[in-house]
C-alpha cells in the first residue's frame, strides 16, 4: 500500500537515509531499534522463524510501503508472543529511518495523516488475512496468482514481480515446494500469462491472471 506521495515527501525529510543489507533485521521484539521506515527501494518482509528453522513469511513490504509503524503505537505486549516476529530485508534495501518520537509527533501535528495510516493498515490486514486463507484452504494454482496479483509492482507500461522474489522465496511465502512453484510459473507461461525478462517476472495478461485468482476457468 503506497502512501499519499505529499506525505511520503514530508516524512522522508523527517527521516535518515540508510542502507540495508539483505537479511538485516530492521524490527525484532528482543532487539528494539525504535524506527519506523519508509521504504525507497528493495523488498523486505514480516516473517518467523520455528525452532526447526523453518521460515514463515505474513507480509512484504515493497518500494512506498510505509514500515514497521504499528510498534509505535503497541511497544508492549501482555506476553511473549510477539518475540516470534521480526521484519527482515530480503533484498538489499535503501529506507529513510524515522524515529518513533519523531513519527509520533508528526502523527499528533497532522490528523489527516491519519486516513493514509489506516487505509495502509487495512491493505496490509487485508492481503495478511487472504494469505492465512490460502496457506489453509487455497488452490495451488490460484494461490500462486493471488500472489502474483499481490506482490506485482506498476512500472510505467507492465506489471512486474520484483527481482528478488525467486522461486523459493515464492515457495515460502506459499508454504509449498520450490518445484511446485516451478512448474506452476512454467504453465503460466506456457498460457502467455507470464513472461521472463531480465531478472523480472512480467505479467502479460493481468485480466486473464486476475480471473483465474477468482477460480474462473
Amino acid at each position: 500500500m503506497n502512501l499519499d506521495e505529499t506525505f511520503l515527501t514530508t516524512l522522508r525529510g523527517l527521516g535518515t537515509l540508510i542502507h540495508a543489507k539483505k537479511h538485516d533485521c530492521l524490527y525484532n521484539r528482543a532487539h528494539r531499534d525504535n524506527y519506523v521506515y519508509c521504504l525507497e527501494d528493495g523488498l523486505c518482509a514480516l516473517h518467523s522463524i520455528s525452532a526447526s528453522g523453518k521460515e514463515r513469511i505474513y507480509q512484504y513490504f515493497l518500494p512506498g510501503d510505509f514500515v514497521g509503524f504499528i510498534p509505535a503505537y503497541r511497544p508492549y505486549y501482555p506476553d511473549d508472543t510477539f518475540y516470534a516476529f521480526s521484519i527482515t530485508a530480503k533484498s538489499a534495501c535503501t529506507l529513510y529511518q524515522i524515529p518513533y518520537p519523531v513519527f509520533i509527533n508528526f502523527m499528533e501535528t497532522h490528523p489527516e495523516f491519519y486516513r493514509c495510516l489506516f487505509e495502509a493498515t487495512v491493505t496490509h490486514y487485508d492481503n495478511a488475512l487472504k494469505h492465512c486463507y490460502t496457506l489453509q484452504d487455497g488452490d495451488n494454482f490460484i494461490s500462486l496468482c493471488q500472489a502474483l496479483i499481490e506482490l506485482a509492482e506498476y512500472d510505467t507500461t507492465e506489471y512486474r514481480i520484483h527481482k528478488d522474489f525467486s522461486y523459493s522465496e515464492i515457495a515460502s511465502y506459499l508454504g509449498i515446494h520450490t518445484i511446485t512453484v516451478t512448474r506452476m510459473m512454467g504453465r503460466l507461461k506456457e498460457m502467455g500469462i507470464i513472461a521472463k525478462s531480465g531478472h523480472f517476472t512480467i505479467i502479460l495478461d493481468m485480466d486473464r491472471l486476475s480471473r483465474i485468482s477468482r477460480g474462473e476457468v
